[in-house]
């Protein structure tokens, strides 16, 4: 849901289809929770130099319009608010290690790492007080690989789940963790080169980091022809 505009509380609101359902049968909705986001709001309009003083240094931020109520949950609330000590001076942040080198951005598997120790992925959470004890991890094309470590979720809608292009939500994966590990083991493909996005969400915080997955591994000869003969 969103607020129509910053003159009035009003709130716009859609139900999902089981929130409708919940309705018709006169039931009641019993909403005890809710999360709250910045989504949409361009703090580059925070104006210091405004000539009426400190009261108004944000005055274009809060007249901007809000956003209405979106039915796509993927995107909405990407940047989720959170409450963080006073001498605070960093947002929480997502650090992973395990891709192809320090400070990579991709994990490739080539020939023979799938015999090896390769896709074991460390999560670290900097810059939060407290230890958030759980995190996801969404595959866009689960066919490339499979996870371990880590307990299948077949719920792929909501606030953790952000950031996946619509053609891809179909068939996406999601694995939650509560460590501070989960590994990932390429399945064999018919061409080189295939590659998905893998996004992990830290569920408390909102912080998420992203790498390109690559599968280079080539489907075996000899297990094919293997398979070829047993039928």
């Amino acid at each position: 849901m969103g607020y129509l505009d910053n003159s009035s509380i009003t709130v716009d609101a859609v139900l999902t289809k089981k929130g409708r359902e919940i309705l018709k049968d006169g039931g009641n909705l019993n909403i005890t929770s809710f999360t709250v986001s910045d989504t949409g709001v361009d703090y580059s309009l925070w104006n210091p130099s405004h000539p009426s003083g400190s009261a108004q240094y944000g005055q274009a931020i809060e007249n901007l319009p809000m956003l209405e109520a979106s039915v796509h949950a993927e995107y909405n609330l990407r940047n989720r608010l959170i409450t963080l000590n006073q001498d605070t001076v960093a947002i929480p942040v997502l650090v992973i290690s395990g891709l192809d080198s320090a400070g990579a951005t991709t994990l490739t598997f080539n020939e023979g790492d799938q015999k090896t120790a390769k896709g074991k992925i460390t999560v670290e959470l900097l810059g939060f007080g407290q230890t958030s004890a759980r995190k996801y991890v969404v595959i866009q094309d689960p066919s490339l690989v499979t996870v371990s470590n880590a307990t299948y979720d077949d719920n792929i809608s909501g606030t953790t789940r952000s950031f996946l292009p619509e053609q891809d939500i179909s068939h996406a994966e999601q694995y939650s963790f509560s460590t501070n590990m989960f590994t990932l083991k390429p399945t064999q493909q018919d061409v080189v080169g295939r590659q998905t996005n893998v996004y992990v969400v830290d569920e408390r915080t909102g912080a998420y980091v992203s790498f390109v997955l690559i599968n280079n591994i080539l489907k075996s000869e000899k297990d094919m022809l293997s398979q070829q003969i047993q039928r």
